[in-house]
């Protein structure tokens, strides 16, 4: 039996001799003195897990529901942690409380460089009708339509996927993005008078909660040279083509690899809410773009981690466990599905990880204490105004 105390002073200690020589051997605790002292975590995984018992003052045994009322108070998510703790620790791997003195081991290894090239569109020289009850425009002129779909892949000529039909339907980002960047006129369909950019945003944001975000990082792609289209299918809001892409260069429909969707620093989502769509993209084999658009400096905020975590390395032909003599690789941060996360938690999130020099890693506890991990990693887009990240499953 592994005996652990609850000290009212230094929290829970372990100081028996066989017990500080079994757990010292597989890094439980920090030293202090001539003992070591435990998390609650690592506590509660030793009663649950280890044959542990933690005594109070008077040598009583506390039950978990005893030992957590000591701590609930400075740390009410301890459960959350826990399970995030617990199930890092059955892989046999080690996990332990966040250390920002600690540097981790990619401080050059937390980011992914996308390519970006410069791009000139043609002037549109054909009107576009704007339909706006239905957020779309029409272009009449057969030719012009067909260029700017099959040259840039704006908007949709025809039936989507089939080679019939004349109508070149183009969507409210096509539509601002032509007339803003490309001199099209645009004719509002009701009135037969032309009207603005600035009139047809406004139009927009009264029905689309954060358009103008939506565009601005719509705008940014596409001036990259990327082809941005619709992600409704995948839970997202664009998907996405690297550039040189067109609908109509290969005999075999192009699939898109890349789904991007906009998270505004100022909403809150529901974490099985943004984890579904994270899901619905790796479902059909695509990589989850986070657009965080207006981060600005003083919206940071100290976003405190909550593990860091080891995994193995190979050594001599075999697979070993890192341990605390080596750097860690991940800040873990540990949430539930009930949970709601914001833009703004996620972007500090990652620049806590990127100071530190770790992999954020997000672990996700379901009503039935499973876990699932993501894996975020920053996007370096050439000369960008906005923060972006890559979401990745991951098994440890």
């Amino acid at each position: 039996m592994l005996e652990m105390r609850l000290d009212p002073k230094k929290g829970i200690v372990v100081e028996e001799e066989e017990s500080l020589e079994r757990l010292g051997n597989d890094f439980f605790g920090d030293p202090e003195g001539k003992g070591i002292v435990l998390t609650p975590e690592e506590a509660i995984y030793i009663i649950a897990f280890r044959n542990g018992v933690v005594l109070d003052q008077n040598g009583k045994e506390l039950s978990i529901n005893r030992l957590s009322s000591h701590f609930l108070k400075d740390n009410p998510r301890l459960f959350i942690r826990y399970i995030a703790y617990r199930d890092w620790r059955d892989r046999g791997l080690i996990i332990r409380r966040m250390n920002e003195n600690v540097q981790g081991k990619h401080e050059k290894k937390n980011y992914k460089k996308y390519p970006s090239q410069k791009i000139k569109y043609a002037k549109v020289k054909s009107s576009a009708y704007w339909h706006s009850e239905s957020l779309f425009s029409i272009i009449d002129d057969d030719s012009e339509g067909r260029k700017l779909f099959e040259d840039y892949w704006f908007g949709q000529y025809g039936v989507y996927k089939q080679e019939r039909g004349r109508i070149h339907k183009m969507n409210f980002f096509e539509t601002l993005f032509l007339s803003k960047n490309c001199g099209m006129v645009v004719i509002d369909a009701k009135t037969g008078k032309k009207t603005t950019h600035a009139k047809i945003m406004k139009e927009i944001m009264a029905k689309r909660e954060y358009a103008k975000e939506l565009y601005e990082v719509y705008e940014e792609w596409r001036m990259k040279g990327y082809v941005v289209k619709t992600g409704f299918k995948f839970g997202s809001h664009f998907r996405i083509y690297f550039p040189g892409a067109s609908p109509v260069k290969s005999d075999k429909w192009i699939h898109s690899k890349h789904v991007l969707h906009v998270f505004p620093k100022d909403q809150k989502l529901l974490i099985s809410e943004w984890s579904r769509a994270v899901r619905v993209a790796h479902g059909v084999k695509k990589t989850f773009i986070l657009a965080i658009p207006k981060m600005k400096k003083n919206d940071y905020v100290d976003y405190p981690g909550d593990f860091m975590a080891y995994r193995r390395t190979k050594g001599n032909g075999v697979w070993v466990r890192e341990t605390p003599k080596d750097k860690p690789r991940y800040m873990l941060v540990a949430v539930s599905e009930d949970d709601h996360i914001g833009g703004v938690d996620l972007a500090s999130m990652l620049k806590k990880s990127k100071d530190t020099g770790l992999i954020l890693l997000l672990s996700i506890t379901d009503r039935e204490t499973s876990i699932t991990y993501y894996e975020l990693k920053k996007i370096l887009l050439p000369d960008s105004k906005y923060e972006y990240y890559e979401i990745e499953w991951f098994k440890p």
